[in-house]
């Protein structure tokens, strides 16, 4: 019996194939374009995606070597807030506003002016804002103020994850973890929300069904199957929002551990049973979601430049290194990060304030910008390199204080995404935070979330407890060294002290 988990992404979608120990059988990755029509506009064509969703599927089985008859169960896991509104027959009629897509800043203000931002938070869980006009609900109001006909049209306004539910076996079906990211769904009562529904005019009859995590949907269909090479009939369940999964393919149940993803963007999260959603909460940025568990919360912040400005600095610096890394058949990275090995910590005075597109949590400012300071003619590549690593280890230090000053308990660290493949900067992180990292042996965490929901819904584990005991292993921990942590306390006390500083400037600078 095998399970697999589908992880439709930003710019790409991955579909891998577990066996019930959480082993890898075989996966296949397919990218596909992010398009900006207008400079605030962000978007995916739908008919794209799904293409690339339909050819990662069947690769992954080919490579497997299994019948697809032997898959018992998949689940996807995807990006928050995207949606696509589909007609009757389940065709799309407008592109994809992904995360990023800004257009919908004017309705945002409304519902600043009209609800206010502390009672959309103490409903939805997400901090409202429109410095950030991110979430669903406003995209869709952008949507019927300048294409009337296309919400006219509209039978239904899916989310990545309900969407391909329906293509796959005919139910639109969410989760409540999706549902949270559309900021229409009340995240206590665990439905979408009467006050936000009939004050924006939206009838909830456009929006999906929602189910706990784990929840069968469906079978795929005969139609399906012929696309994608699974077998007619496979269990189609209910999957999560690409965190949500995340932590749970890191292991993570209860109180306790923080799940760290390194990508392009940083993002912390934690689990509660209780929502805390007070007000410093709220101007802090902190997202407060449903969980893939009943009575279960998860709360992430997030740094939207992670390993991103490490991509910034080989694109634009580090020329011999890349050359250098293809002759040796090796990622640029590991030869980056071994150079900042030989700086020594605090980088010798140097910081980075890695803000290049504002700041996340718990700052929270959309005006803030990158700043390298204290630079000297001593300072070489290594320096610069290594207090870019520092910087955002900073952050993700603020975040965790932040959390922990919300009465949040966070007892060790769980990395994922490309951060996770650096000892040293896993090493750093341990030090700078004086807690233990750990990495999970699948570092694919957010597609065995899923592959886990899949096991629950198929009755292969009797619980996701079970099911997380069954796949969870760890691969390497790294603990804090108590004469580095004492050193970074010092340098992390002086880079808080430049935020506070330069807050005021960034906005000048904003205006040039």
């Amino acid at each position: 019996m095998y399970m697999l988990g589908l992880d439709v992404g930003t710019t790409g979608c991955k579909s891998v194939i577990f066996s019930l120990d959480g082993s890898v059988v075989s996966s296949a990755y397919g990218e596909y374009r992010l398009y900006h029509r207008k400079p605030d506009w962000s978007e995916l064509n739908p008919q794209e995606v799904w293409e690339k969703v339909v050819a990662t599927i069947r690769s992954s089985i080919n490579r497997s070597k299994i019948k697809p008859r032997m898959i018992e169960a998949l689940s996807t896991t995807v990006l928050g807030e995207a949606f696509i509104p589909v007609d009757e027959n389940g065709k799309c009629l407008y592109w994809s506003m992904t995360t990023f897509d800004a257009r919908a800043e004017e309705q945002t203000r409304w519902w600043e002016e009209n609800l206010g931002a502390k009672p959309m938070y103490q409903i939805t869980g997400q901090p409202l804002t429109s410095s950030m006009p991110i979430y669903t609900l406003q995209k869709i109001q952008w949507l019927r103020e300048n294409e009337p006909e296309i919400y006219k049209k509209t039978w239904k306004f899916l989310c990545w994850e309900d969407y391909v539910n329906f293509k796959l076996c005919g139910r639109p079906v969410t989760d409540r973890s999706v549902a949270t990211r559309t900021m229409m769904y009340d995240i206590r009562k665990r439905r979408w929300s009467e006050t936000i529904l009939d004050l924006a005019g939206i009838d909830e009859a456009l929006l999906p069904e929602v189910q706990l995590s784990g929840t069968p949907v469906g079978e795929v269909s005969s139609e399906a199957s012929e696309e994608t090479g699974l077998a007619e009939g496979t269990l189609v369940v209910a999957g999560a929002h690409d965190q949500a999964c995340g932590a749970l393919g890191a292991g993570i149940v209860g109180e306790g551990p923080a799940k760290d993803a390194t990508g392009t963007v940083e993002c912390i999260a934690v689990v509660q049973s209780e929502p805390i959603l007070t007000e410093k909460m709220r101007t802090e940025g902190f997202a407060v979601h449903c969980y893939v568990m009943e009575d279960s919360y998860y709360t992430f912040g997030f740094n939207p430049c992670g390993g991103v400005i490490l991509r910034w600095f080989r694109d634009n610096f580090a020329e011999e290194e890349f050359e250098e890394a293809k002759r040796a058949g090796v990622s640029v990275y590991d030869i980056l990060t071994r150079m900042a090995s030989k700086s020594p910590v605090g980088s010798m005075g140097l910081f980075l304030l890695p803000y290049f597109e504002g700041s996340g949590t718990p700052t929270f400012n959309r005006k803030a910008r990158g700043a390298i300071i204290g630079l000297t003619l001593a300072h070489g590549k290594r320096d610069i390199v290594r207090s870019i690593l520092e910087g955002l280890t900073y952050e993700l230090r603020n975040n965790l204080d932040a959390m922990e000053e919300n009465g949040i308990t966070i007892t060790e660290l769980r990395a994922i995404g490309g951060g996770a493949r650096s000892p040293f900067w896993l090493q750093m992180k341990a030090d700078l935070t004086d807690r233990r990292v750990v990495v999970p042996k699948v570092t694919e965490a957010a597609a065995l979330g899923a592959a886990v929901l899949a096991g629950v819904g198929s009755k292969a584990y009797r619980s996701i407890e079970e099911g997380v005991r069954s796949v969870y292993r760890e691969k390497a921990a790294y603990t804090p060294r108590e004469e580095v942590t004492k050193a970074y306390e010092r340098y992390y006390t002086l880079y808080k002290r430049l935020y506070s500083e330069l807050k005021g400037l960034f906005v000048d600078v904003g205006k040039i």
